[in-house]
């Protein structure tokens, strides 16, 4: 980011930690250079784990560098601020929530006093930066938006230190407890629950195949009233004995359909689109388009919460845009001659707070620059964009009704008259597979009222009731960003909604990584499973931590506090006051020791056949202490191994293929896991090594 601002600039010189020219100077951070300090430093004493020395609430919190070459920076940046040729400071951090706290602490930190201006970009093409650099806002117009961020931080850190130590200890057993975390991890065992607890029921369909006299033949669904199954087989049989062989078409509903395109991305939609269409995960997803916004300069702002453009964007940049789509062959022939001008659906002042839309930049795209992810990311970016210059999809739908020997059967037929906007993305792949197989719709032939038609066939078909489906990411960031529909109450649902439901955009996919990391949920091919250490501390957790409604509360509450509609201090108090409240209930707990022993077994132990569970560094034999060594430790040639890999490798003896292996001068690699004759894990390149 330096770099692009300086080659706009022009004329820098490359100094130790920073750029320079006569102007300007120009530095930066690695994300993070300042953390709230740690219990520890505020009392050694707190480095030992006691219910007696809960709640843990620092006055004042105090800051801490990160240690490595982030502490290197940051001495850099303490220099430059305090120098005296320094007149003004330009924060030009993520405009956002955490860029403004990464940029305040550093600030804070340094000591600084001096005059501070925002450079606010939703993109990083030198003509955006250009513009952004005549027009440096007052560094005051955001302190709200640095209030809230701070008041989040230290939220997270009084409900994540103190509720953590006090289940842990508790219940002896480590039990990471997060303000948005658990409740996510709520959703996903409750759902896991209705799964295990859903009794199937077996019912049938009827379905009759009607012939007109000249030949064509369709196919009608049985229904009596609102009800389209019968429950038994017998029923089921006498129904279709009495079909046949006349049967007379009793009504005949044309209509026209129109759907409208999709609206723009924000990172919520996105991601979800991604994970959807591709499997990509939230993380890899918001990873891509990073790199999309700060490497290629190819899409604007991706951690936006908005579906919308502001007018100025509309009227100023959309034939720029379009113009470098345009002179890629691959959508060359999707930009209109003469695009229109969006309406409110896409184009809304009202409806863009920080950041708009995540739509393409105006440089042209190499796409052969790109990754694999970047390049499917892009695409997705790219092809909604385009959409929105396309008219509606138009449709005629025709429901078709058939009697015979006074039972009903209903006919659907869908014709498309208009691709409209899915020309962007060719024919029927708008459709996903779930919905193909569900489809009732076919060709109907033409068909007139009061026409005669004869049964050629009739079937029964033999069904069950489905329980819900597993959580994909997709349906978790759906259920994240939608909560209020879990909340009956209904004031409560309408703050959920306000609040944009659980979590933000831009940290819902850092959540979903931080439940795997910490094997609370696992991914079972494209789905999202809680395991037994993720239940039992949903077990032992109170309401009061795990439901949706009392994140919303608090992400409502930072929300109101960038918008200056709440005092961030007095928001904390009342924090500090919950924090108290949560462990006074742990201590009043009653103690399960026996949460420490219900970990889940992986497998056994090809050494002595005890069984292998999971420890903090490694899936261990439970006879270590008898003198068995057996161990698959979680970090492998600098790649994570997920619980669920090693429980495959104890099953079979080998794992798939695994990417992400390191090699010792860093070269990345690809192997199977084996483990031989010793019980040793080695690795399997599949070429004889």
């Amino acid at each position: 980011m330096a770099q692009d601002i300086a080659n706009v600039i022009g004329r820098f010189e490359r100094k130790e930690g920073f750029l320079e020219n006569g102007q300007y100077i120009i530095s930066w951070a690695f994300g993070h250079l300042l953390k709230l300090a740690e219990s520890h430093d505020y009392d050694p004493a707190l480095k030992e784990w006691s219910l007696s020395k809960l709640p843990i609430i620092p006055e004042p919190f105090k800051l801490k560098p990160v240690q490595g070459t982030p502490a290197k920076q940051l001495a850099v940046l303490k220099k430059l601020m305090n120098s005296r040729e320094i007149e003004v400071v330009i924060n030009a951090c993520d405009a956002g929530r955490e860029g403004e706290l990464i940029f305040r602490r550093i600030y804070q930190w340094s000591g600084c006093k001096k005059p501070v201006k925002r450079l606010w970009l939703s993109e990083t093409t030198p003509a955006a930066v250009k513009k952004a650099l005549a027009n440096l806002r007052e560094g005051s117009e955001l302190d709200n938006l640095a209030a809230a961020a701070e008041a989040r931080a230290k939220a997270d850190w009084l409900v994540g230190i103190n509720a953590t130590r006090a289940f842990s200890v508790r219940h002896s057993a480590v039990l990471s407890v997060g303000r948005v975390q658990t409740p996510t991890l709520a959703l996903v065992v409750a759902r896991e629950r209705e799964i295990r607890s859903f009794k199937p029921e077996v019912y049938w369909e009827i379905w009759a195949t009607f012939q007109k006299n000249g030949g064509e033949t369709y196919r009608g669904k049985w229904v009596r009233g609102k009800t389209d199954r019968l429950f038994t087989k017998e029923e089921a049989a006498a129904v279709a004995h009495t079909i046949g062989p006349i049967a007379k078409v009793s009504l005949v509903e044309k209509k026209e359909a129109r759907e409208q395109p999709p609206p723009l991305f924000n990172l919520n939609d996105l991601q979800k689109e991604a994970n959807k269409k591709y499997g990509l995960t939230a993380q890899q997803t918001l990873d891509a388009a990073q790199t999309l916004y700060e490497k290629h300069k190819l899409i604007t702002y991706p951690r936006t919460d908005s579906r919308h453009l502001t007018e100025a964007v509309a009227r100023d940049t959309l034939a720029s845009r379009l113009a470098a789509l345009k002179a890629v062959q691959e959508y060359k022939s999707l930009v209109p001659e003469i695009p229109p001008v969006p309406g409110k659906r896409y184009v809304d002042d009202k409806k863009v707070t920080d950041h708009h839309a995540i739509i393409p930049t105006a440089l042209k795209p190499d796409l052969s620059a790109l990754g694999k992810n970047e390049r499917m990311v892009y695409d997705l970016v790219a092809r909604r964009f385009l959409a929105m210059f396309y008219e509606n999809a138009c449709y005629t739908v025709t429901r078709v009704t058939t009697v015979c020997n006074g039972e009903t059967f209903v006919s659907r037929g869908r014709v498309e008259l208009d691709p409209g906007w899915k020309t962007v993305y060719g024919e029927h792949e708008d459709q996903d597979a779930e919905n193909a197989e569900n489809n009732e719709d076919q060709v109907l032939p033409p068909l007139i009222e009061g026409e005669a038609v004869s049964v050629r066939k009739t079937e029964i078909s033999e069904k069950q009731t489905k329980p819900p489906a597993r959580f994909t990411e997709a349906a978790l960031l759906a259920a994240m960003e939608n909560a209020g529909r879990l909340v009956e109450d209904k004031e409560m649902a309408e703050t959920l909604k306000a609040a944009g439901g659980i979590g933000t955009p831009a940290t819902r996919a850092a959540i979903i990584e931080t439940l795997i990391k910490r094997s609370y949920i696992e991914r079972k091919k494209k789905t999202l499973v809680p395991t037994h250490k993720g239940e039992t501390l949903i077990d032992v957790v109170p309401e009061e931590l795990k439901s949706v409604e009392l994140t919303a509360q608090w992400e409502d509450g930072l929300q109101r506090i960038e918008k200056g509609l709440d005092d961030a201090r007095l928001w904390l108090v009342g924090l500090k006051n919950f924090t108290w409240e949560v462990v006074q209930m742990v201590k009043e707990q009653e103690a399960n020791d026996g949460v420490k022993q219900q970990k889940e077994v992986l497998g056994k132990c090809p050494l002595c056949g005890r069984d292998v569970l999971e420890y903090s560094k490694s899936y261990g034999c439970t006879g270590y202490k008898g003198g068995c060594n057996f161990a698959i430790w979680k970090e492998i040639a600098g790649k994570k191994i997920a619980a669920s890999q090693a429980r495959t490798l104890l099953k079979s003896g080998r794992t798939g293929k695994l990417k992400g292996f390191k090699s010792k001068d860093k070269k990345p690699f690809e192997a199977s896991l084996v483990l031989n004759e010793e019980g040793k894990v080695v690795f399997d390149f599949g070429n004889g090594r």
